[in-house]
């Protein structure tokens, strides 16, 4: 804190939800252009209400009341919002912008019969199953035919008594039985008032300026969900003029998730742009310093740092094999790559090679566990000199361990072992024999497509991508296999016919199963590290360390 800024306390106070909507239909409660677009997913928004309902708490929001006007977002959860009041102090929303948008843009939207006007406006559409509910949070839902149908309560209705009474009014003839009516129209009103009811926490900082709000930010979320360092950085050098920092990184995502590819980890894109900017510490939490003495810098290597993700991106998919950006091992492999490819755009054959290498040794050990701010910069050092063709890269191959412990997809061997898999056994079949696309089904799903072939045994020779007929688990559907016929079926999945027969067994032929399977995988790994010069030492002793930054 500079020495002429007055130390600036948070005053906590309580507000209902509909206090909140009203400040922000008035244009006092605004959103500042810098802050990241809305991103939600719809079930994180119908989470949201269901926590609500239950009077879970949703964590505070943070306001900056302040003199000062700030650009800031004409339109909140797709709704237009009026401009701030003139000579009048203005709140500005420095941390939940994605709860606000889904609270003002579900409950404030006007209420409408029928399907949404715009296709991506069904998101908005949220209602309440005000039937007897056994499954929990299932009770909130989209509805997006926006059908009537009398148990489900759109939460545009909610909050407005002409509405609430219009739609209730058509409930009353469409339902024959009046004590089903009743029962409908109670449930309504006591979601209504737990709706209404529920209190928020809001932390005002009052005329305070934007380094000591967003330092405040930074210190009250330390554990709980940080505002992102480019977010920070945006905030302290936001200029009308031009786009965000934080936008401008949501775009690199964007672009790069359009090929198909996925999303990257966007913390890592800003810290290759810190590096390629030429910061030193990628890791420093000091962003009121970094955004000071770099703004114009940082603006400036946006287009090189651009460049440099999609070429790194590009030799993640095509010369690893990285089936989705979600299965990269660590996240500062990104920001390393990015760096190479700033520095030399076409690499020579040896370098791509000793690229490959390098990603599959670092993703084969605990390289970057827990990286500080020192390994960062030296690893940044050792590929600046690479790239420029004046070293090379000697990554520890001391801890190299190419088959995980256990399946743990949060784990950074894993990660490694599901982009290996996918790659050496590319054309799989199906319970039917029939093929399907690997990777394909590696875009749209997530731990739940890694189906357990036995009970109780957590290494990945007990994991299988392997479709089945509804109501057939995977054990019983290879049991259910015809050799020869089938076995084409075993080799797709890398399934040695010896250990199915002992699962055939049943028994203690499960566990010699996975067995088998680990150590045909295992030599599978090794020859796959022998072309690569990467010598492979030791039984499996454990997994690597989660990428924690």
């Amino acid at each position: 804190m500079r020495a002429d800024q007055a130390e600036i306390r948070p005053d906590p106070t309580i507000a209902l939800v509909d206090d909140l909507l009203g400040g922000i239909g008035r244009g006092e409660i605004r959103v500042p252009a810098f802050q990241r677009p809305f991103v939600w997913r719809p079930n994180q928004m119908l989470e949201l209400f269901d926590s609500i309902e239950r009077g879970y708490p949703i964590g505070s929001l943070l306001l900056w009341r302040t003199n000062q006007r700030v650009p800031s977002l004409d339109s909140i959860g797709g709704l237009p919002i009026p401009p701030p009041p003139e000579g009048r102090q203005v709140s500005y929303l420095l941390d939940g912008h994605q709860r606000v948008s889904t609270l003002f843009g579900v409950l404030n939207r006007p209420l409408r019969d029928g399907p949404p006007q715009n296709e991506a406006d069904w998101i908005w559409q949220i209602y309440r199953d005000l039937r007897p509910d056994p499954l929990g949070s299932d009770r909130y839902r989209h509805h997006r035919s926006g059908k009537f149908l009398p148990h489900l309560l759109p939460l545009a209705a909610v909050m407005r008594t002409r509405d609430f009474l219009r739609h209730f009014q058509r409930v009353e003839l469409a339902v024959k039985d009046p004590d089903q009516a009743d029962s409908l129209i109670r449930e309504a009103e006591a979601v209504a008032q737990r709706i209404k009811g529920y209190k928020l926490t809001l932390v005002r900082l009052d005329g305070a300026s934007i380094e000591q709000a967003v330092n405040v930010y930074a210190r009250l979320n330390r554990t709980g969900t940080r505002m992102d360092p480019d977010q920070m950085v945006s905030a302290l050098t936001y200029r009308k003029e031009q786009p965000s920092l934080a936008s401008r990184i949501d775009d690199i995502v964007a672009a790069v998730a359009d090929t198909g590819f996925g999303e990257l980890p966007r913390q890592a894109v800003f810290r290759a742009l810190l590096a390629i900017a030429g910061e030193n510490d990628i890791m420093s939490p000091r962003w009121n310093l970094v955004a000071n003495y770099m703004q114009n810098r940082l603006h400036d290597a946006l287009p090189q740092t651009d460049r440099a993700v999609h070429l790194a991106a590009r030799f993640l998919r095509t010369g690893v094999n990285l089936p989705q950006a979600k299965f990269l091992p660590y996240s500062h492999q990104l920001v390393l790559l990015a760096m190479f490819f700033h520095i030399c755009p076409e690499p020579s054959g040896w370098q791509y090679d000793r690229l490959r290498r390098w990603f599959w040794v670092t993703s084969w050990s605990s390289a970057f566990a827990g990286a500080t701010s020192t390994v960062l910069r030296k690893a940044l050092v050792e590929m600046e000199t690479f790239a420029s063709g004046t070293g090379d890269l000697r990554p520890d191959l001391s801890d190299v361990q190419p088959m995980p412990g256990a399946f743990t997809l949060n784990s950074a061997r894993t990660k490694a072992y599901v982009a290996w898999e996918s790659s050496e056994f590319p054309r799989r079949l199906d319970m039917l024999g029939q093929p399907f696309d690997v990777v394909k089904l590696l875009e749209t799903a997530d731990i739940q497509i890694f189906r357990h072939v036995v009970p109780k045994d957590s290494r990945p020779a007990n994991r299988l991508i392997f479709p089945t007929t509804p109501n057939i688990g995977v054990l019983a559907a290879l049991k259910g296999l015809n050799l020869p016929k089938d076995e084409q079926i075993l080799e797709s999945h890398g399934i040695p016919v010896k250990a199915w027969r002992r699962l055939c067994e049943g028994g203690n032929g499960n566990q010699i199963f996975v067995d088998d399977r680990t150590e045909f995988l295992e030599q599978r790994l090794r020859a796959f590290a022998d072309r690569l010069d990467v010598p492979v030492f030791g039984a499996i002793e454990g997994d690597a360390d989660d990428d924690s930054e």
